[in-house]
């Protein structure tokens, strides 16, 4: 058999219905839009017009399931002022967006999240984190400094997970991705670099486990079997000291024994090492022009080219490590990392993973999947320049090159 027609029978195979997990949800094919920041959002962040026809768009050309981004369970919770947190308001614009996406033959799941205390958020008063830290992102909204959580705190942010997920899957919602990577609170509490506490959920893997493990288990038990909650994991944090693969392969196995659908690989520290999860090209202007003070301006001017490192992209960048926990557990396993290409999805899927999180391609393009299905392309045109993330900020996010 030629190269060509392996890669063409796996595409085929790529389209049809797999079942998510152990769960009764079914999805069209094995693609699944990666939960990325979209800022379309009214005051507040209340979820507009332009959220739901970004999701909308993406059902309509053939995403198995489109995940909306980063939703917080609770106003402390947000990283920033305009971001969405799970309450009424919310739902209301939610649950249109379910029946949007729904009518167009999709499926939606919502990524929950808590920032910790990566936050410039100047309504929260406290920020909660594993340990006391000081939060260089926040430091001239004047949010430097965060105080290690209380077992109050702790029992707080469990129910939080848990009322927001109940909610959303009371409004329609077929999937939730629990955020436990990119240095967000549940990534504070499994990286070393981060986590520096004494006590139960602190210090060996298994007590930095402790936390997330139970949020999960609370989560699980509310929503039912039937319900597939995925999560979404570092491989590692891409700093030394951080995170690590063995953790990974550790922490997946325990995530596999307490009935999670889907783990969704990442990795990356979001306040270390932004862009050892995207790749490519840093886009230092605009995020220095989307900076909210000249404090925070003349900083990024200054140490921005120093401290903001830049990371190569190649084609499937993560295959590596992924395949490391793909040999560590039988569950289903969401690869994502520089698929873009007919080739790469191949390449993919013949390595044994279930499933395929893809953003920037379908950003530069919402019928990319579609192009792929038919053979009118092989390969996605996004040149990798990340000026989508500046847009984040803007008006919401959108391709510069395609726009």
């Amino acid at each position: 058999m030629s190269k060509k027609t392996s890669i063409n029978n796996t595409i085929e195979r790529a389209f049809t219905n797999k079942r998510l997990g152990t769960s009764s949800l079914k999805l069209n094919n094995c693609f699944i839009k990666s939960a990325t920041y979209e800022g379309m959002y009214d005051n507040d962040g209340v979820p507009n017009q332009k959220l739901i026809t970004h999701h909308v768009e993406l059902a309509k050309n053939g995403v198995g399931l489109t995940t909306v981004s980063y939703g917080a369970v609770s106003k402390e919770g947000k990283t920033f002022a305009n971001q969405m947190h799970i309450n009424a308001e919310s739902l209301k614009a939610l649950k249109k967006l379910t029946e949007k996406v729904h009518d167009q033959g999709g499926k939606v799941s919502m990524q929950l999240t808590h920032c910790g205390y990566f936050s410039k958020n100047k309504k929260v008063k406290k920020l909660l984190a594993p340990s006391n830290l000081f939060n260089a992102y926040g430091f001239f909204s004047g949010l430097g400094f965060a105080k290690a959580m209380s077992q109050n705190d702790l029992e707080k942010v469990k129910e939080d997970f848990v009322r927001s997920a109940l909610s959303l899957k009371s409004i329609g919602f077929d999937a939730l991705e629990i955020h436990m990577g990119h240095g967000y609170l549940l990534s504070q509490f499994l990286s070393p670099l981060t986590n520096k506490r004494t006590d139960k959920y602190g210090g060996s893997i298994n007590n930095r486990l402790r936390f997330p493990l139970e949020l999960v288990q609370n989560v699980i038990d509310a929503v039912g079997p039937e319900f597939p909650v995925l999560i979404k994991l570092n491989l590692d944090d891409g700093l030394k000291g951080g995170f690590s693969i063995e953790d990974c392969a550790h922490v997946s196995k325990q995530l596999e024994a307490i009935g999670c659908a889907a783990l969704v690989l990442s990795g990356g520290f979001t306040s270390k090492s932004p862009f050892y999860l995207m790749r490519g090209e840093v886009p230092l202007k605009g995020m220095i022009d989307n900076a909210s003070s000249w404090a925070e301006k003349i900083t990024m001017m200054v140490f921005g080219p120093l401290i903001i490192k830049k990371y190569p992209f190649h084609p499937n960048f993560f295959l590596e490590k992924a395949l490391m926990i793909r040999q560590a557990v039988k569950m289903d396993l969401v690869y994502l990392g520089g698929v873009d290409s007919r080739e790469g999805i191949a390449q993919i899927l013949n390595s044994g993973f279930n499933f395929i999180a893809m953003a920037r391609p379908l950003i530069h393009d919402p019928e990319f999947l579609k192009k792929i299905k038919d053979g009118s392309i092989d390969k996605s045109l996004c040149n990798r320049c990340n000026e989508c993330i500046v847009e984040m900020d803007r008006k919401g996010i959108k391709c510069t090159l395609s726009q």
